[in-house]
């Protein structure tokens, strides 16, 4: 139609998505002495947005496994966005600033 332009980006299916959210998920999980100790790092923070997601995502993942399925709550927790790039990558955005990059397969 006249006037009107769609969007250019291609499709990632939903399935992939939730891989890449468990897959940085488990990335937390497994890593969890290094995130601590960003978290305890950003606690002391003037911001206290900052004080509270570093609070919320150290509690999490103290008492975290490793997730084999999406898991909606933990997603509305932890996630602000995720990029998806031309060449396969995603970029997973996380409420305290962290970015973990994914490859899509």
């Amino acid at each position: 139609m006249k006037g009107e332009k769609g969007c250019e980006s291609r499709h990632i299916d939903d399935g992939v998505l939730y891989q890449a959210f468990v897959d940085v998920f488990n990335t937390l999980v497994e890593n969890k002495d290094y995130f601590l100790g960003k978290w305890q790092k950003l606690r002391e923070s003037d911001n206290p947005l900052r004080r509270y997601k570093a609070k919320q995502f150290s509690k999490i993942i103290t008492e975290a496994e490793p997730i084999n399925e999406f898991d909606t709550d933990l997603y509305f927790a932890l996630m602000e966005k995720v990029v998806a790039y031309d060449d396969d990558r995603l970029m997973v955005g996380l409420l305290d600033g962290t970015e973990v990059e994914c490859i899509i397969e």
